[in-house]
């Protein structure tokens, strides 16, 4: 406690924060927002691996991990901007899914809405002037454009009635 107090005596510009308070809102709900993702892939991770989708399983437990980088990366992006980051707490996520089926549908669902996430915090930038947030938010928006293609075309191969051991492959290669 004594530190924050400490650190509030002092108002020189070294301690400006250099996002506006709708921008910082914002920015501290994405890292929620990549926190639950994490958690969702590591439900859908376990579900595959105790049904025996063996890369499936290594491929979503990679995801989980790289999500908790995202996570990060907009944790550095506010201390970058000297401003406050939030720990959040998050939602439990549901761990039963009825097939691979299933999971890859809700997986695409949740990486269009993550997209949306970041193309309100690229609107926002714009809106606000703000070309460094502008610039981070299209790091993510252009990674999102890949990880919906690539849920897309697994589904299309399971329209193609591929094996359920060809999908399984095909998620090792993702690894």
């Amino acid at each position: 406690m004594k530190h924050v107090k400490l650190f509030e005596k002092f108002s020189g510009i070294e301690n400006r924060a250099r996002l506006s308070d709708k921008m910082l809102s914002t920015l501290n709900e994405q890292i929620k927002n990549e926190l639950q993702s994490s958690q969702i892939y590591r439900a859908i991770s376990c579900w595959l691996d105790d049904n025996g989708w063996v890369e499936a399983s290594k491929y979503y437990f990679k995801s989980s991990q790289e999500e908790l980088v995202h996570m990060d990366k907009v944790y550095s992006y506010l201390f970058s901007r000297n401003c406050k980051a939030v720990v959040p707490a998050v939602d439990k996520v549901e761990g039963e899914f009825k097939d691979i089926r299933d999971i890859l549908e809700i997986s695409l669902e949740h990486e269009i809405a993550v997209s949306e996430e970041w193309n309100v915090i690229a609107d926002l930038a714009i809106k606000e002037g703000d070309n460094p947030t502008y610039e981070f938010a299209c790091f993510f928006q252009k990674e999102q454009v890949e990880e919906e293609e690539k849920f897309r075309n697994l589904l299309f191969k399971m329209n193609l009635d591929i094996p359920n051991y060809e999908l399984d492959e095909l998620f090792g290669e993702l690894v």
